[in-house]
């Protein structure tokens, strides 16, 4: 009877909740829970003895298998509506996959497990960030908001780990990402789906992004830069370890970097930039702070540094997410969103992942950030030719 009621009381409490905060309540948990597998991931998998090359490996494996499941999880997601059903089932089996991690430190075939364990959690973790991106803008939300609520959960649990993790081992990455996804399918269980296009022609939309030349532009734009950034934060952890002796300033490190995200997400929600200058913003922060970590001896500016590569987080994305959301067709909110972390962002990230893996273990983990700000500064030159485009706009319309 007891246990009757307070299933009921915590119900009552959910359909209290309005959608908004919802969202924010799902951003904030996946973003807490998540963390862990990006920041602590290697240190991890460093302290079990695996090489760099075998790190990249599994990074690029957890790119690659939401490389390729993300566009079908969006063409399901559009034909069907059925996008709360796919985040209640990416969360429950995410969680329960990656269990396998942990696991795998107890069987002869450790590596080979540790494959599987990426390939799964990789597939079902694929569609929640992107599907939820395309409900909050299809609901009229404010993606700034939303999504800076996941930044500030990020940054608040890479510190609590930097405590954690000491005291109960790395391991507890695993257990975080699984108690927070059954958190998220709890929080999704009710959330409204957007309404279907009863009759969407697929074929004609599809044509009719995939021939937008802005829509191409920009994710040639994302290869790069979010390529970029996934290969210095998978080795951030390892980074600051060589430079300082330990995994102490790891924490702090990432909270500096996520709370700024979240300030400047939050800040863009309040403005009305144009997307294309914040872009280009993002790729110079992000190219200035790489500079820095790839020249610098000094912790306290390494550190410092990263409140410029976090602003360059929220530009840049905060752009690439609302720029998508503008091409793409409106039966088509949702596969935009994902060919953008796919094809997009997620053909960098695993790029990124496996060669930045092979260059620390080449030319060393310092030398890395100055590589991948070569990369991003030619994505930033690139993204340039938004602004030839709107030029041609300004002097064709004063014609």
């Amino acid at each position: 009877m007891t246990d009757g009621r307070g299933v009921q009381t915590v119900r009552q409490v959910l359909d209290s909740v309005g959608t908004e905060y919802r969202y924010h309540a799902i951003y904030f948990t996946y973003f807490l829970a998540f963390n862990g597998l990006v920041t602590f991931r290697n240190a991890y998998f460093d302290e079990i003895g695996l090489s760099g090359s075998q790190m990249g490996l599994i990074g690029a494996l957890l790119v690659t298998g939401g490389l390729l499941a993300q566009p079908v999880w969006g063409v399901i997601a559009d034909r069907t509506g059925a996008t709360r059903e796919i985040l209640l089932t990416a969360a429950l089996v995410s969680g329960a996959a990656v269990f396998l991690f942990p696991a795998a430190a107890y069987v002869p075939w450790e590596f080979p497990l540790l494959i599987v364990a990426t390939l799964a959690v990789s597939v079902f973790r694929a569609p929640i960030v992107p599907i939820a991106n395309s409900m909050v803008l299809s609901a009229g939300l404010s993606y700034g908001q939303v999504r800076g609520a996941g930044s500030l959960a990020f940054g608040i649990g890479s510190l609590s780990l930097g405590v954690v993790a000491p005291y109960f081992g790395l391991s507890t990455i695993f257990y975080l990402y699984a108690a927070g996804m059954a958190v998220v399918a709890v929080l999704v269980w009710k959330l409204p789906n957007p309404r279907a296009d009863i009759s969407p022609d697929l074929k004609r939309d599809a044509l009719k992004l995939l021939g937008n030349q802005r829509f191409l532009l920009l994710l040639v734009i994302a290869v790069i830069i979010p390529g970029a950034m996934a290969g210095a934060d998978a080795f951030l952890s390892v980074y600051l370890r060589r430079l300082t002796g330990g995994d102490s300033i790891t924490g702090i490190a990432w909270l500096i970097k996520t709370f700024t995200e979240a300030v400047v997400f939050v800040w863009l929600s309040t403005q009305d930039f144009d997307n294309r200058t914040l872009l280009t913003a993002g790729g110079v922060a992000t190219v200035l702070a790489y500079l820095v970590l790839g020249t610098t001896q000094v912790a306290a500016l390494a550190v410092g540094v990263l409140i410029v590569s976090g602003s360059g987080v929220a530009l840049f994305f905060y752009a690439a997410v609302n720029m998508t959301h503008r091409y793409a067709p409106v039966a088509l909110a949702a596969t935009a969103q994902t060919l953008l972390s796919s094809i997009g962002m997620g053909v960098g990230r695993a790029a990124s992942e496996l060669g930045s893996g092979w260059l620390v273990g080449t030319v060393g983990v310092q030398s890395l950030y100055l590589v991948l700000a070569g990369a991003a500064t030619v994505a930033t030159l690139v993204s340039l030719r938004f602004h030839v485009t709107r030029l041609r706009g300004v002097i064709a319309g004063r014609a």
